[in-house]
């Protein structure tokens, strides 16, 4: 299971840099929407979360009920904190990637 969540992990990582690329192309050559721009950079901070989420539960393997509560008490990292935040984010640009065109 480790392993698989290692590779998950990496293929986040490198999905987020194809869709980095394929901004960074659209704004070089000019040849973008506007709404799948936003859609775009939404993904791109849900891939950031994904693979900081990934990264901080790694080590921790089944454990009990206890120790999930107290674990739960604790306040995240800042880096977690900005990163669920910066994932918040991304969804809501993807959401309003779909709903701005219909209206």
């Amino acid at each position: 299971m480790q392993k698989l969540l290692v590779a998950l992990q990496y293929a986040c990582l490198a999905f987020g840099l194809y869709v980095v690329y394929s901004v960074a192309m659209d704004l070089y050559t000019q040849q973008f929407e506007m709404m799948e721009l936003v859609a775009d950079v939404g993904t791109i901070l849900i891939c950031i979360d994904l693979a900081v989420f990934l990264y901080v539960n790694r080590g921790k393997q089944g454990v009990s009920m206890q120790e999930y509560a107290q674990q739960l008490e604790q306040k995240p990292s800042k880096l977690v904190y900005v990163t669920r935040k910066l994932g918040h984010l991304g969804i809501l640009l993807i959401i309003t990637s779909w709903i701005v065109p219909n209206l």
